[in-house]
């Protein structure tokens, strides 16, 4: 099989772009069709370093240029459309343009997006949280799950008087200090793993951070004895436990917190709660938040000129009023048949997948073996980088990392035609051995 020399950037913490070959016809079929998206991309090289102001949208030979997105769909500037199972990576859970945020959104344009006073629909949004999170006594509004992440970790300082950090191997609380590998004062624990978690988190943790399952380190489900023993372990040292809910709130009413017998002191949020506007939240115990209330002595200063943009709060209520216990259980079951549908068309074509999941949140892995780790579940980038590319042939948008996940406006039809679109991108993959050779990991 002829190959093309490019290079694809991978998931949150691999820095440096890796080299894969794809195959030349898939590079040809792709690339023919979309004069305008490579036009794009050369002119963005010259203002944005790689063309690129966010690296995991970043795929080989070029990305599409996306142009506009209608709920289940998105057009690019060549003409093509495609079915939407990025979502923006888990944010649009209503899918593009949800016709009930756009129309409390756009009057907001008119009257003000954000002002340096408390404004009513901040409120709303959060006594939205409060009534829904059993955990969040108060909330605090920033730009990001990002800032969230730092907002939780200085809080968790604060009210310690300690440093240190304990997260899991693989995980993503965000891209900002101290969360990037490698970082000092971090400590890493395998996720799911017990051993080790006592001396890991000792009375020097300030900060125990969690994902209720590893969204970058592939989808992998937390084990619900290993949480609590965390959280547990955190308590029992006095260390603030911070629940990364950032994603996970779509899969549960509450939170995955709530399926997992969870009671953490902090959970951070964002993605669906901004209704497709930039936002992120920490919520939790009143005697955590309360240490940056402006009515506290030595108060832990935290400002954003954006903190609580109005019509990302705005839209948030509305996008959490259309998600109730009815759609997420349907979005949860269909995930389910569509993971069982992929793995299916894997095998038919002689290339198994595995499909890991979490809520309607899932990961496409390479191979019949069970996923387990991070290392795993990174492993056959050049086979991600072609499967990816062919589901864009073939009118999918997925993630380059092979994640993908339901918006609650995806019919029963579109479900069929991602499922068909799974089965026909593995035809284009007819020399499948090849590819995991090329990644040094053939059956």
């Amino acid at each position: 099989m002829d190959h093309a020399s490019t290079a694809v950037r991978g998931a949150p913490g691999l820095a440096d772009a890796h080299p894969v070959a794809l195959p030349e016809p898939l590079v040809d079929a792709y690339a023919t069709m979309r004069p305008r998206s490579r036009e794009i991309f050369e002119r963005a090289c010259v203002a944005l370093p790689g063309a690129e102001t966010r690296s995991v949208t970043h795929f080989a030979p070029f990305p599409t240029s996306i142009e506009r997105g209608a709920g289940s769909r998105l057009h690019d500037v060549d003409g093509h459309e495609y079915l939407d199972v990025v979502n923006n990576y888990t944010s649009l859970i209503h899918g593009n343009a949800f016709a009930p945020i756009v129309e409390v959104q756009i009057p907001l344009l008119s009257s003000g997006t954000a002002f340096s006073a408390l404004h009513l629909r901040q409120l709303e949004l959060a006594e939205a949280l409060r009534a829904r999170v059993a955990s969040v006594e108060q909330v605090r509004f920033t730009n990001s799950g990002s800032e969230a992440s730092a907002l939780a970790l200085r809080i968790a300082r604060k009210a310690t008087g300690r440093r240190g950090l304990v997260m899991a191997t693989g995980a993503y609380h965000g891209g900002v200090d101290p969360f990037h590998p490698d970082a000092p004062e971090v400590i890493r624990v395998d996720y799911n793993q017990l051993d080790g978690l006592d001396s890991a988190i000792t009375e020097s943790t300030a900060a125990v951070f969690m994902e209720p399952f590893l969204g970058a380190g592939g989808v992998l489900p937390g084990e619900p004895e290993f949480l609590r023993a965390v959280q547990d372990r955190a308590r029992e040292v006095g260390a603030v436990f911070v629940l990364d809910e950032v994603q996970s709130l779509r899969n549960g009413f509450g939170g995955m917190q709530s399926e997992l017998g969870l009671d953490p002191d902090l959970t951070t949020m964002g993605k669906i709660i901004g209704g497709g506007l930039p936002i992120g939240a920490v919520g939790g115990r009143a005697r955590l938040l309360e240490l940056t209330s402006p009515l506290v002595p030595e108060r832990l200063e935290h400002s954003g000129t954006f903190n609580g943009n109005i019509p990302a709060v705005a839209g948030g209520v509305v996008a959490l009023r259309h998600l109730d216990g009815a759609r997420i259980e349907q979005l949860n079951t269909d995930a389910a048949l569509l993971a069982e549908r992929i793995e299916a068309a894997g095998r038919a074509s002689g290339m198994p997948v595995t499909v890991t999941r979490s809520g309607s949140i899932m990961n496409v892995h390479p191979g019949a073996a069970r996923v387990h780790t991070p290392k795993a579940a990174h492993r056959g980038l050049t086979f991600r980088a072609a499967l990816h590319l062919a589901l864009l042939v073939e009118g999918v948008y997925a993630a380059p990392r092979g994640m993908l996940n339901l918006s609650t406006v995806l019919t029963p039809e579109d479900l069929e035609a991602v499922a068909a679109g799974y089965a026909r991108a593995f035809e284009h993959l007819s020399d499948y051995q090849a590819l995991l050779e090329r990644d040094g990991e053939a059956a």
